[in-house]
């Protein structure tokens, strides 16, 4: 699965896919929730992800790998820095994603 953010579907079987990759070009993801795997993510590793955050049709993930590890978070987008900082503040995270120059800025 490449980097990116995504709005989850769930088919008529029940199980959740992704959209293609959003492509924002101003304001700032944050991640309000997430779960961490060692290695790469496969299509089974998304989908008990997914499942474990209990996602619902429409919510927005993030996937991404850094250092052998890979993530995927329920993410909001908000265009104020300092309101996404204050965000992601408030949900413990380490960092928030700047789409405008497509770089994470850490708390």
């Amino acid at each position: 699965m490449k980097d990116g953010t995504y709005i989850v579907r769930v088919g008529e079987d029940g199980l959740p896919s992704l959209s293609e990759p959003l492509a924002m070009s101003s304001g700032y993801w944050v991640s309000t929730e997430g779960v961490s795997v060692h290695g790469k993510l496969d299509s089974r590793g998304i989908v008990d992800a997914m499942e474990l955050m209990d996602v619902h049709e429409g919510t927005v993930v993030g996937i991404w790998e850094n250092e052998g590890i890979s993530y995927i978070d329920k993410s909001i987008h908000i265009r104020s820095k300092v309101q996404a900082l204050a965000t992601a503040e408030v949900f413990g995270q380490l960092a928030i994603y700047d789409c405008r120059n497509d770089r994470a800025i850490n708390i």
